[in-house]
């Protein structure tokens, strides 16, 4: 009888960690940006924005993060851009994260016909796990290239129609470089006296994974220019 007692209790744990570790492959979250943009000078512009980030039907925080960064102009069609990030990531599976980000960004716009534009966004970053972190210190880290290409149609001027669509490689110590992630999204920016709003629906899908998450989500972005 013991013995018996024995294996259901080992039985019973076994299932509830594997319960525990089962990852979830299709979900819906929100995310909302507040954006500040400041121009200096003619070509140069710098911003700040933070964006929190909702899992799990969107009732469990994801990420909170800020950015700083900045854009310069080239000319009408080339801009450069670079930024620092701070995320606190919740971890969907895993123990939470602080991490620090930097990016660098080659952007062209260019017009295809009357109020349609292609925007082409090539970007790098790099991204430290808990590298400041007191008590969780690691030297873990990873790099992605991103290619976003994103069509904006102006309707009238209010409302600028957009759908862009974005890959991602991932590149980790002593892995072989390979792609990781598409994200998609199909939104309207609108705009009013007190600022731009941002409404999107987006999708995330994760690749060369076996059990891959298809990640549905609303985007809502404010932008106020001083």
């Amino acid at each position: 009888m013991k013995r018996t007692t024995i294996i259901l209790i080992n039985l019973i744990l076994t299932s509830l960690l594997f319960a525990q570790q089962t990852k979830v492959i299709r979900d819906f979250g929100v995310w909302g940006v507040i954006n500040i943009e400041k121009n200096i000078g003619k070509d140069f512009e710098i911003e700040l924005a933070q964006q929190l980030r909702f899992y799990s039907t969107a009732t469990q925080l994801d990420d909170y993060i800020v950015d700083l960064g900045g854009k310069y102009k080239i000319n009408k069609n080339f801009r450069l851009g670079a930024n620092l990030r701070y995320t606190y990531n919740a971890k969907r599976w895993k123990e939470t994260e602080n991490n620090y980000r930097y990016n660098f960004d080659l952007r062209y716009k260019g017009r295809i016909m009357e109020n349609l534009n292609l925007h082409y966004r090539l970007r790098y970053q790099h991204e430290y796990v808990n590298t400041f972190s007191e008590y969780l210190k690691t030297n873990i880290h990873h790099s992605n290239i991103r290619h976003r290409a994103k069509a904006e149609y102006k309707i009238n001027k209010l409302h600028t129609s957009y759908f862009s669509a974005e890959l991602f490689r991932l590149m980790e110590p002593f892995i072989e470089p390979y792609w990781n992630k598409v994200r998609f999204f199909i939104g309207d920016e609108i705009a009013s006296r007190i600022g731009e709003f941002d409404v999107s629906f987006g999708y995330e899908l994760e690749t060369n994974t076996k059990y891959p998450l298809s990640f549905f989500f609303i985007k809502t972005k404010y932008t106020l220019k001083l």
